[in-house]
This record gives structure tokens, C-alpha cells and sequence, in this order.
């Protein structure tokens, strides 16, 4: 597990395609050309990187669209604050100006045309901004959190994706691959406002493009008649937290499952096992915790 950093940069943007793939966007569409809208920011074309589209199962009756771009570098990120808000806002108003694009083309026409049922649209991009230096920090997000950027272009949200993001992911989906072969595997799609409807599926192979810098990744598996929720976490194990988690896989898991699997990247028997066996004795449901398992995803399946 924990190989994705070192292929970031060596393949080029098949290191992203690869990475959805694992997330259930199949058949993507590759380096295409929109024509500009605002042809003063680009003279002709926008280049797009990637374009997905999906029902989406987490607003019902609603097409998403996904417009990504692919930034790669071999070196470290900035370590100038200045210079990471500079570079980003660049990268995004590119990104957003592509997007923009897109709601006038006749490629979004075509994709739209062809659901039936639909009462919404959102045209949203992924910013991928990743390299394979050997460098700790990869942790970008955070230190964007206060940065203000333009309403002038018309898109309906960007979501970034760096270094620490792309290998949550990576890693959670290649720890259940691995460790339950065998195994059919969907995303669990929360219940909200939004997608009450009977017609709603509640799990399924596509991963919403929400869930893409959520901290919490909700898997299902499968295998004749047993049934497992996996939640996968991309914060280190914390006593604090540990209650939070039981109780998010006890209800997204409605009772139906054989057993649960907590994910964490760092846990340690040897540290944080009385813990855990503390916590399922204040948690006081026995139906639920009896079957709980806790593990590191990122430590290597023994054979």
C-alpha cells in the first residue's frame, strides 16, 4: 500500500486517469478542445484534461459534469505562502474559465440530451495539483483555507485534489481491492435533503464528486450473503474522535451489515487497542461493536 506518491509525475495525467478508475469513472474523455467564450482570456480553445459525467446519487434528478485538470510537478510544493495562493489562483482561473466554456458547448448539449428525467445540471471541476517529490509536506488544502478568489466566472464549485488527498484515496481503495478479493465493492451514498427519493440508490460503483475532499470515504462490500461497511478516515487516529466514527458506520450501515471496518492511516494495536476496547464498552450497543474491526491501511496485508 502507499505506492501512489511515487508514480505521481511518472506517467503523466494516466497517473489520474488510473486513480478514477479505482473510483468507478470509467471511460473519461480525454484532452478535449472547447471552443472560448471569453476569448480575450484564450484566443480559440480551452484545453480540458478530463470530462466526466454521472446521474447523480447524491441529488436526485441531477446530471454532474466534471471538468478536471492536471497539474504535475517534480518538485516540492511552494513553501511561499504568496507563491502557493499565486500558483493556485492561476490554475483555477484556468480551470474556471474552461468550465465556463463548457456550459456553452455543444458537447454539453449532447451529454444533457442524452438523460432522461433530469431537472438539474452542475458543471464542476477537479483541480489535480500533485508532484513525486520526496518531500513530507503534502498538504495543500489547508493552506488554502482562507483564500479569496473571483464570482466573476460561472461555474458551480472546484475542488482541489493534492498530494495527501490523492493518496487517501489511492490507498483506501487499494486496501479493500486487496484485502477482500473477491469482494463486490460500492461506495455508500449518504442520505440527505436532497436524495430522498425511492428512485435513489443508496450505494453503487460510482464515487460522488462530493466525496472527493470529504475526510470519510463509506464502502460496502460484498460476497454472497455477507455483508461488511468499511469507513475509511483520513485524519490519524484520535481517542477524541474515535465515538464520532462508531457512530457514523453504525447508522450509514443501518444495522444490515456482518461486520464493520474502521480505516485508519496510522493505527497501532500495540498503542491504541485498550482504547478502542474502552470506547465499544461506552458505546453500548454489543449487536454493533462485536463485530467492529479497527486497521491501518497503510500498513502492508500479511499473506
Amino acid at each position: 500500500m502507499g505506492e501512489y506518491s511515487k508514480r505521481v509525475g511518472e506517467v503523466g495525467e494516466s497517473v489520474v486517469a488510473d486513480l478514477l478508475r479505482l473510483l468507478g469513472w470509467q471511460n473519461i474523455m480525454r484532452n478535449e478542445d472547447i471552443d472560448s467564450i471569453d476569448t480575450d482570456f484564450r484566443k480559440k480553445t480551452n484545453g480540458v484534461d478530463g470530462y466526466y459525467h454521472y446521474n447523480n446519487p447524491m441529488i436526485s434528478n441531477t446530471i454532474e459534469n466534471v471538468i478536471y485538470s492536471c497539474k504535475y510537478s517534480t518538485s516540492p510544493y511552494p513553501t511561499s505562502q504568496a507563491q502557493i495562493v499565486n500558483t493556485f489562483k492561476s490554475y483555477y482561473t484556468d480551470l474556471a474559465k474552461a468550465i465556463e466554456s463548457f456550459k456553452k458547448s455543444i458537447l454539453k448539449q449532447k451529454t444533457c440530451e442524452g438523460y432522461e428525467f433530469i431537472d438539474n445540471c452542475f458543471d464542476r471541476g477537479v483541480l489535480f495539483w500533485l508532484n513525486n517529490s520526496n518531500d513530507r509536506d503534502k498538504d495543500l488544502i489547508t493552506k488554502l483555507g482562507k483564500i479569496e478568489l473571483t464570482t466573476e466566472t460561472n461555474h458551480d464549485g472546484i475542488f482541489l485534489v493534492d498530494n495527501k488527498r490523492a493518496e487517501f484515496l489511492y490507498n483506501a481503495m487499494s486496501y479493500a481491492l486487496a484485502a477482500y478479493r473477491g469482494y463486490d465493492i460500492d461506495f455508500i451514498y449518504f442520505i440527505n435533503g436532497l436524495n430522498l427519493a425511492d428512485t435513489n440508490l443508496r450505494n453503487g460503483k460510482i464515487m460522488p464528486v462530493e466525496y472527493i475532499n470529504s475526510s470519510i470515504l463509506p464502502l460496502r462490500l460484498s460476497k454472497e450473503k455477507e455483508t461488511i461497511v468499511m469507513l475509511f478516515t483520513i485524519d490519524d487516529f484520535d481517542e477524541n474522535d474515535l465515538m464520532k466514527y462508531f457512530g457514523i458506520a453504525n447508522k450509514i450501515g443501518c444495522n444490515t451489515q456482518g461486520s464493520t471496518v474502521i480505516c485508519f492511516p496510522n493505527y497501532l494495536e500495540t498503542e491504541h487497542k485498550t482504547i478502542v476496547e474502552a470506547k465499544k464498552q461506552i458505546f453500548q450497543e454489543p449487536s454493533f461493536t462485536t463485530n467492529l474491526h479497527i486497521v491501518n491501511y497503510n500498513q502492508p496485508l500479511l499473506r
